[in-house]
């Protein structure tokens, strides 16, 4: 037993100044680290030999939470989808009751313009299904009075009087607008695009529209800017197969020519069985689920009890008189269709 401890002894005393260095700069290795931990990145003020640094492959500790993820970079290349209803902060009830209040006292006085605005932002902030049903129908009604129709109300932002110009065309015309040279035909019952002349006086609206689809009521709303204007009754893909996310226009066809996604018979573009109905807006995927997705589109349908059901192959249909409304509100590459889940 004497001869063990004195042989530890030994070992003990017989340390270099090299096992010393090596142990101070253990302990030391010691205290930066727990400094870093701490948050603390100072260095100890001890004289240290020059050398390599250590390469930080992760600000990431594998041992300890994950710290909060930036919502504004994508991981894994994932494309966010945009923000809709279901993501806002949850609204105080008195506030969007407040708006509704005043939207309808503004009615009463018979300023539509001052009741769209209200109405409309408590629309966007959130209401009860009852409640929004009733504000949805209202702003729609008040849409087709100051939207669509042939006359402009006194301060109206979204409607004005555009004089045509030597050189002007319909399709020029509504470019510059970005609508459609449809819509500008039909708000001023132009039957022949190529027939405008110098000095008329055309009702124009500043665009482009763009629509929320909400896949659990099975309801589009159109919007010019962040006014509701329109919303027409959709159907929807089985078994949840229209992707959410954000869509730019792409093309739109009048009459179009149906090639079944599968395979099988093409259908010419005026037979009666045709599944488009008259008219496509074509998508584009450009964040969400959507993100990449080319083959998806607006159409008509040939099946009017699918309306308000998920039976598609993944497409949006509309009733036909509804779809060909909605044709001549979208702009191609600059109009947008976004579907919710709510």
């Amino acid at each position: 037993m004497t001869r063990h401890v004195n042989y530890g002894i030994a070992r003990k005393s017989r340390m270099t100044g090299g096992d010393i260095a090596i142990v101070g700069f253990l302990g030391l290795g010691m205290i930066i680290w727990w400094n870093f931990l701490r948050g603390d990145t100072t260095i100890p003020d001890v004289a240290l030999t020059a050398g390599p640094k250590p390469v930080l492959t992760t600000d990431r500790p594998d041992d300890g939470p994950a710290p909060p993820s930036r919502q504004d970079v994508p991981e894994k290349g994932d494309t966010p989808a945009p923000p809709h209803a279901s993501d806002k902060p949850p609204v105080d009830p008195k506030q969007a009751a407040s708006l509704v209040s005043a939207g309808k006292e503004a009615l009463s006085r018979g300023d539509a313009i001052t009741a769209r605005s209200y109405l409309s932002e408590a629309f966007l902030l959130g209401l009860e299904p009852s409640q929004a049903a009733w504000v949805r129908a209202e702003l729609t009604r008040i849409g087709q009075e100051t939207v669509f129709s042939g006359h402009i109300l006194d301060n109206d932002p979204l409607a004005s009087r555009y004089l045509v110009k030597t050189g002007d065309t319909l399709g020029k015309i509504a470019k510059s607008f970005r609508i459609p040279d449809d819509l500008v035909a039909a708000l001023n019952g132009i039957a022949n695009k190529n027939s405008i002349r110098e000095g008329q006086s055309l009702r124009v609206v500043q665009g482009p529209f763009h629509a929320v689809v909400h896949k659990r009521s099975y309801v589009m709303d159109v919007f010019l800017d962040n006014v509701l204007v329109k919303h027409f009754k959709v159907g929807l893909g089985a078994d949840g197969s229209t992707p959410t996310g954000e869509w730019r226009v792409s093309t739109k066809l009048v009459n179009p020519t149906y090639y079944p996604p599968r395979g099988g018979q093409v259908v010419a573009a005026d037979d009666p069985t045709n599944p488009l109905g008259e008219r496509w807006i074509g998508l584009i995927g450009i964040s969400g689920e959507a993100a990449g997705q080319e083959r998806y589109g607006i159409h008509g349908t040939v099946e009017p009890d699918s309306i308000g059901k998920s039976v598609s192959l993944g497409c949006i249909r509309m009733y036909n008189e509804d779809v060909m409304q909605l044709y001549t509100y979208l702009i191609e590459k600059q109009s947008t269709v976004t579907v919710v889940n709510d």
